[in-house]
C-alpha cells in the first residue's frame, strides 16, 4: 500500500531570497531578483543580466573550496532538515535517503581550473577537479556531514532535473524505501562557457524575462538550490510538526523528435498532465493553481499553452497560472525543486504568483498567467509542470493538508 508523503521542510538559497520567509514576501510582492546592470560581468566576459545568489556566506558551512553548486546544496539542505525541526543524528542513519541532484554539475570548478590542469596536469588537481564536477557529488557532501547512511538518487534531465529530483524522493518515501529523504537540486551555471552557449543558441534574453508576453526573447540565468525535507503524513503527525503539503502523485513523458524543441503533434506535456490526473483520480475543474516552466521562449510559452489546453480542455481558461522565472531567473537544473517549493508556500499563505514583466499579452498565449501582480486565493490542489532539453516533461500533483 503507497504511503502518502508529505512536505515538512523547506530549504532555499534563490537570487529572491535564502529563506522561507524571504522567498514568501518577495514572491507575493513581485520582486524580482535580476541585476540592475544592462549587462552582467562574468568572469571579464559581458552577458545579458543574471540573477545571481545573494548573502552566502559558504565559509559558514566550511564548504568554500568546493564547487558553488555542492555549496548551495550542502546549505539549502541543512536549512530544510532545520525548518522541519528533525535531528538526523536521532533516527537510524539507513532510513534517511537522499536525492539531490544538479543538472550541470561543477562547470565553476571546471572553468576555473582547466588552464591551471593543461598548465600544470597533477592527480592532486585532478581529484580536486573531479570530487567538485560530478552532480552526484551534492549528495555525498550531504550524506558525509549528516552521516546519512540510506539510499541515494541523481537523477539529470536538464531543466526538469530538480523536479525529476523530487519525483525520486517521493517514491522512495512512498513506497518504503526509506522513512525521510532529503529532495531537491542546486546549480550555478553563470560562467562564460554556459551563458555563451546558451547566447549563441539564442535562448538569452536581452534584458528580461518576459514570460507569455508577444515581446519575448528567451530566458536569462539564474543560479540557487532548493531542497524539501519528505515524510509519511503519519511521521508528520506523530512529530506534530507544520506540513507545508502534500505530494499526491507525479507522471512523466518524453518527446524524443528534436534536442531543445518540443514537437506540438507528440504531446509530451498534455500526456504527463493526463497520465497524472487519471492515476489521481483528479479531474481539471478541481485544480486550483499551475505554476507553468513559462521560460519565455517564443516556441516554449506557446507548445506550454496549447499543451494545457489539450491536457485541461476548457477548464484550461479558468484555471489561474503563472511562471515565476521572471522573478528568480531560469535556475535551470535547481528551478523545478524552486517552484514545486514556492507553489507549496503560495498554496500554504494563499496567493498566486504573478508572472512578471507580462505586459503585452501574446494572442496566441490566452489563458489567465495571473500578470505583474499576486493575486489572493484559497487553493486546496496544485500542478507544477516542467520541460527540459532532451525532450522531458514531467508533472507533479500537490495538495494543501
Amino acid at each position: 500500500m503507497k504511503r502518502r508523503v508529505v512536505v515538512t521542510g523547506i530549504g532555499f538559497l534563490s537570487p529572491i531570497g535564502n529563506t522561507v520567509e524571504d522567498v514568501t514576501q518577495n514572491l507575493r510582492n513581485g520582486i524580482s531578483g535580476k541585476e540592475d546592470e544592462l549587462v552582467s560581468d562574468v568572469f571579464g566576459y559581458q552577458f545579458p543580466p543574471v540573477f545571481r545568489v545573494k548573502n552566502f556566506n559558504p565559509r559558514h558551512y566550511g564548504t568554500h573550496i568546493l564547487d558553488p553548486f555542492i555549496q548551495y546544496a550542502v546549505a539549502a539542505a541543512e536549512s530544510a532538515v532545520q525548518d522541519a525541526k528533525f535531528d538526523v543524528a536521532s533516527v537510524d542513519p539507513y532510513v534517511v535517503s537522499l536525492s539531490i541532484s544538479s543538472s550541470k554539475g561543477g562547470v565553476h570548478t571546471m572553468d576555473r581550473f582547466r588552464d591551471r590542469f593543461l598548465k600544470n596536469p597533477s592527480a592532486i588537481m585532478g581529484a580536486r577537479i573531479y570530487t567538485s564536477s560530478v552532480p552526484n557529488f551534492g549528495d555525498q557532501w550531504i550524506a558525509r556531514r549528516m552521516k546519512i547512511k540510506g539510499p541515494a538518487k541523481c537523477y539529470i534531465a536538464a531543466c526538469a532535473t530538480g523536479v525529476a529530483a523530487t519525483i525520486a524522493g517521493f517514491r522512495m518515501v512512498q513506497e518504503g524505501q526509506a522513512e525521510y529523504c532529503l529532495a531537491g537540486a542546486a546549480d550555478s551555471s553563470i560562467v562564460p562557457l554556459m551563458l555563451a552557449g546558451y547566447n549563441n543558441m539564442r535562448a538569452l534574453a536581452k534584458q528580461e524575462i518576459r514570460p507569455f508576453d508577444q515581446r519575448r526573447d528567451g530566458f536569462l540565468v539564474g543560479e540557487g538550490a532548493a531542497v524539501l525535507f519528505l515524510e509519511t503524513l503519519e511521521s508528520a503527525r506523530a512529530r506534530g510538526i507544520r506540513v507545508y503539503g502534500e505530494i499526491v502523485e507525479s507522471a512523466c513523458a518524453q518527446d524524443s523528435r528534436q534536442a531543445i524543441l518540443f514537437d506540438r503533434d507528440d504531446h509530451a506535456l498534455s500526456r504527463a498532465v493526463k497520465n497524472l490526473m487519471e492515476r489521481s483520480a483528479i479531474r481539471p475543474h478541481e485544480i486550483d493553481y499551475v505554476n507553468l516552466h513559462g521560460t519565455g521562449t517564443t516556441h516554449g510559452d506557446l507548445y506550454e499553452t496549447a499543451e494545457m489546453k489539450v491536457a485541461l480542455g476548457e477548464e484550461a481558461y479558468g484555471i489561474p497560472m503563472s511562471s515565476t522565472k521572471a522573478a528568480t531567473g531560469h535556475m535551470l537544473g535547481a528551478t523545478g525543486a524552486f517552484e514545486i517549493a514556492a507553489t507549496l508556500l503560495a498554496m500554504k499563505e494563499s496567493f498566486i504568483p504573478p508572472t512578471l514583466n507580462l505586459e503585452e499579452k501574446d494572442p496566441a498565449c490566452d489563458l489567465d498567467y495571473s500578470p505583474l501582480k499576486a493575486k489572493e486565493k484559497k487553493m486546496t490542489v496544485s500542478l507544477k509542470v516542467s520541460m527540459g532539453f532532451g525532450g522531458h516533461a514531467m508533472a507533479v500533483l500537490l495538495r494543501k493538508i
